[in-house]
């Protein structure tokens, strides 16, 4: 198991692609019509889906370039508060919310946890 977590976090390291075209899935994702996407099933389904997607994102763009810590943190914020001000230019039903940017800089704050307490410790353990 511990062979498997070090040969997954590698190979995303390697593969800088991910974070970029992650970052396109999150445009998309925003961009997409408010009026096609399914109700949510439970309340405040919205914050944990913008949390999941930025945790996801840093954690991509942390493995891929770790000595940058401190820039990518920001711009995730940054990324996720600039789609805020994009969805409230855009011509149908998406509008400009602040608890969407907060749960954006959340999920950058937990997969920077994810990753500095969790793998980084793991993988120091396996060398």
């Amino acid at each position: 198991m511990s062979n498997l977590i070090s040969t997954i976090t590698d190979f995303i390291a390697r593969q800088r692609w991910l974070g970029w075209f992650w970052t396109l899935l999150i445009l998309v994702a925003c961009t997409w019509p408010g009026k096609d996407i399914p109700a949510a099933p439970i309340m405040g389904f919205d914050k944990i889906v913008h949390s999941s997607l930025f945790m996801v994102w840093i954690i991509l763009f942390l493995l891929a370039y770790p000595q940058k810590t401190r820039m990518l943190v920001l711009l995730g914020m940054a990324y996720g508060l600039g789609l805020e001000f994009y969805q409230q230019l855009l011509p149908f039903d998406r509008t400009f919310d602040w608890w969407d940017a907060v749960a954006d800089a959340v999920g950058v704050i937990l997969g920077l946890g994810i990753k500095t307490m969790v793998l980084d410790r793991y993988r120091q353990r396996l060398y």
